[in-house]
């Protein structure tokens, strides 16, 4: 049976997700420290160690949080007609499109940074692709798309998020939709 989790053990790991994630903005990766974290965070540094291993640890542990969160965003079910339906009939966009920029704002400086990480490019691009392989039975299709979504992503970020939610979202909708076609 699964013990439920401390409230403090959960505040203390945020807190020090938290520090890593503005540390990273300012400095970039590997410029960081246990003691910035720490310093950052305000706990002691044994506290550190009874979460985390080493900065490679909790900076695992911090990008496996985002990226589960992100699956969960796309986790709508989508039914191609249904969705046609409701784009032709009120411009309505995909939910999961909706909530996936929903959740790439919220944790935009984030993304940001780590986006031009291959590595973590890499993982985030497996999981878009892992749920258009749901929708796309051709994998070429899925790496295509997933692919295209991460770096209209970047594109998005690097450029200041002009664009709300809904206009990115009706259009991620739109070449999803009609990915050759017309559609205006």
């Amino acid at each position: 049976m699964n013990k439920p989790i401390d409230p403090r053990v959960t505040r203390t790991r945020r807190l020090l997700m938290d520090a890593l994630t503005e540390l990273i903005v300012e400095e970039g990766v590997d410029a960081i420290t246990i003691r910035d974290i720490v310093r950052k965070a305000e706990v002691n540094r044994s506290t550190f160690y009874l979460h985390f291993r080493d900065k490679q640890d909790i900076l695992d542990q911090m990008q496996d949080d985002i990226l589960n969160e992100l699956a969960q965003t796309l986790k709508f079910p989508t039914y191609y007609e249904e969705a046609l339906h409701d784009y032709k009939s009120s411009k309505k966009p995909i939910q999961s499109h909706v909530t996936m920029f929903e959740h790439i704002q919220k944790h935009a400086s984030f993304y940001r940074t780590m986006l031009t990480e291959g590595e973590f490019r890499e993982r985030m691009t497996q999981v878009i692709r892992t749920e258009a392989l749901q929708y796309k039975h051709n994998f070429w299709d899925a790496a295509f798309a997933s692919h295209g979504v991460v770096g209209i992503i970047l594109y998005w970020l690097e450029n200041g998020m002009k664009e709300s939610i809904l206009e990115m979202s009706l259009w991620l909708t739109r070449v999803s939709l009609f990915p050759l076609g017309k559609f205006d």
